[in-house]
C-alpha cells in the first residue's frame, strides 16, 4: 500500500507517553519502529535486542549523559506482531511527570521522534494489521464513557463490521468482473454476467447496505447518548420528571405556566445506557414572542429525539386532550412515543387505545419513575443486545449511503438496457465506496483527518 503518508512514516522511530497526563504510580512510554531496540537500548541499562520477544526485562534510564533518570521495566514486541507491525518497547517508569519528560527527552537525543495523534495506530493500519474500521474503533473504546459505547466500539475491534462489508464487495466484485469482461468481447454482443442472477444479486445487496445505513440513527444515539424529549402542555410536570430522571434539581418547577421557555439538557445512564433527556416548553398558543421561540424548539427537539415522552396530567387531561397534543408534535411516522399519565397521585386517567407503551405515575412523590427507566433501556438494549451490526460513525453512514445509491443505479441500468460500459462505472462506484469505509481503498486526506482525532501515544 504504497502513498505518501506511507512514505512519510516509513524509516521513522517514534516514540510517545501512552499513560494520561499528570502524576500516577506508572507512566508508559512507547516506542515503535523499525530501530526501536537500537535507540531503546541507548536509554536502557540492558540490550533489547537480547531480550526475549515479549518479555521484560528490569533496568535503570539514563541520558546522553550517562545521568540516572529512573528504573523500571521494558516490555519487547517484535514486529510483525505488535500493536503496530514493527519491533514496538514499551518502557513502565516512575509516573513523575519530570521523570515522564526526561525519558521523553533522552530519547528523542538518541534519535527517536515524538510521535504525532494516533500515529501508532495509523502504523498499525498500514502495517495491515488493523482495517480502517478497526482504527476508528481503537479511538472509540478510548472515549467510550458509558456500557452501551464500550460495546459498540468492542464489537467494531473486533471485526465484525468489517467482516460485513468485505463480504458485500466479495459479492460484488464477481458479476463486476464479468460484466468489464464484457466490455472486452464488445465487438461479439456478448453477455457473461447473467442480469436475472445479477439482479437478485443486487436486490440482496441493497437490502444489506441499506439496514446498515439505517442503523446509523440508532447506532450514534447509543454511541452519543439517546435523546429523550420531554413535551407536553404547561405544568404538566415534565420539570419534575426531568429532574426525578437525573436524579437532581436541574431543572426550576413552578406552578406558573410557562416557566421553562428554552430547552434543558442533561444525561444520565441507566443500565449501561447513557441517555440525554431533554425538557421543553409547555406546547400552547402564546402571543409571547419568548415562549414562542420556546415553544418551536421544542416542536424541533421532538422531531429529531429518539423517544418523545408526551407528558398529561392525569386530574386534567382527557384522552381527546392526548391525541390533539400528538398530531400537533407532527412527529416522523416511525417515531417512539411514551404516553406519561402524571399526577397519578390525585386522579385516575380514563382509559383509551393508543399504539404507544403508557407509563401512569407521579413525578412528584417518584412513582412510576422506575417503570419509565426500564421501559427506556429494554427499548434500546433490544437493538443492541443482539450484537446486531449497528453503524455508529457518520463517515461510514455517508459510505454506505453512496454505495446504496450506486447500487440502485446499476440495477436501474441493467432494468433499463444501459450499455455494459455504463453500468459498469456505476458498480466500481459502489465497490469504492464500500473499500473506503474499510481503508481497501482511501485518500491521504481522509486517513490525516482520522488519526489527527487520536490521542497522543495511541
Amino acid at each position: 500500500m504504497n502513498s505518501p503518508l506511507r512514505d512519510a512514516v516509513d524509516g521513522a522511530t517514534i516514540c510517545a507517553i501512552s499513560t494520561a497526563p499528570g502524576a500516577g504510580g506508572i507512566a508508559v512510554i512507547r516506542v515503535s519502529g523499525d530501530h526501536a531496540l537500537t535507540l531503546g537500548s541507548k536509554v536502557f541499562s540492558k540490550s533489547l535486542a537480547e531480550v526475549t520477544d515479549r518479555s521484560v526485562a528490569f533496568g535503570k534510564f539514563t541520558n546522553a549523559s550517562s545521568d540516572a533518570l529512573d528504573e523500571g521495566l521494558a516490555l519487547v514486541m517484535r514486529g510483525p506482531k505488535s500493536y503496530t507491525g514493527e519491533d514496538t518497547i514499551e518502557f513502565n517508569i516512575h509516573g513523575s511527570p519530570f521523570i515522564q519528560q526526561e525519558v521523553m527527552r533522552a530519547l528523542i537525543e538518541a534519535g527517536c521522534r515524538q510521535a504525532g495523534p494516533g500515529e501508532f495506530t495509523q502504523r498499525a493500519f498500514l502495517n495491515g494489521r488493523l482495517d480502517l474500521t478497526q482504527a476508528e474503533a481503537v479511538a472509540d473504546l478510548i472515549a467510550a464513557e458509558h456500557a452501551g459505547a464500550h460495546r459498540l466500539a468492542l464489537d467494531q475491534l473486533r471485526g465484525g463490521f468489517a467482516k460485513e462489508i468485505n463480504a458485500l464487495r466479495e459479492a460484488l466484485i464477481g458479476f463486476a468482473g464479468l460484466l468489464e469482461l464484457e466490455l472486452d468481447f464488445a465487438e461479439e454482443d456478448v453477455e457473461f454476467a447473467d442480469r436475472d442472477r445479477f439482479d437478485a444479486l443486487l436486490v440482496d445487496l441493497l437490502g444489506r447496505v441499506g439496514r446498515l445505513a439505517d442503523s446509523f440513527a440508532t447506532g450514534n444515539a447509543l454511541k452519543e447518548g439517546i435523546p429523550v424529549a420531554i413535551v407536553g402542555a404547561p405544568n404538566r410536570g415534565k420539570s419534575t420528571l426531568l429532574n426525578a430522571l437525573l436524579d437532581d434539581d436541574r431543572a426550576i418547577v413552578s406552578d406558573i405556566p410557562g416557566t421553562t421557555r428554552d430547552t434543558v439538557e442533561d444525561a444520565c445512564t441507566i443500565q449501561g445506557l447513557r441517555f440525554r433527556f431533554i425538557d421543553t416548553a409547555g406546547l400552547r398558543a402564546t402571543q409571547d414572542v419568548v415562549e414562542a421561540e420556546g415553544i418551536r424548539r421544542a416542536l424541533d427537539k421532538a422531531a429529531s429525539a429518539s423517544t418523545v415522552l408526551l407528558m398529561l396530567d392525569a386530574f386534567t387531561d382527557t384522552p381527546q386532550d392526548a391525541v390533539a397534543q400528538l398530531n400537533d408534535l407532527d412527529l416522523p411516522a416511525n417515531s417512539h412515543v411514551v404516553v406519561v399519565w402524571n399526577k397519578c397521585d390525585l386522579a385516575t386517567p380514563a382509559q383509551a387505545e393508543w399504539g404507544h407503551p403508557v407509563v401512569h405515575m407521579s413525578a412528584a412523590q417518584g412513582q412510576g419513575v422506575d417503570e419509565l427507566k426500564e421501559l427506556l433501556t429494554a427499548k434500546y438494549q433490544t437493538n443492541d443486545q443482539g450484537h446486531q451490526l449497528v453503524v455508529t460513525n457518520l463517515r461510514h453512514f455517508e459510505a454506505l449511503t453512496a454505495a446504496r445509491g450506486a447500487l440502485q443505479a446499476v440495477r436501474e441500468g441493467l432494468a433499463s438496457n444501459i450499455p455494459s460500459d455504463l453500468v459498469a462505472v456505476d458498480a466500481r462506484q459502489a465497490l469504492h465506496h464500500l473499500g473506503e469505509i474499510t481503508g481497501a481503498v482511501h485518500a491521504d486526506d481522509i486517513l490525516g483527518h482520522i488519526f489527527s482525532h487520536f490521542c497522543i501515544g495511541k
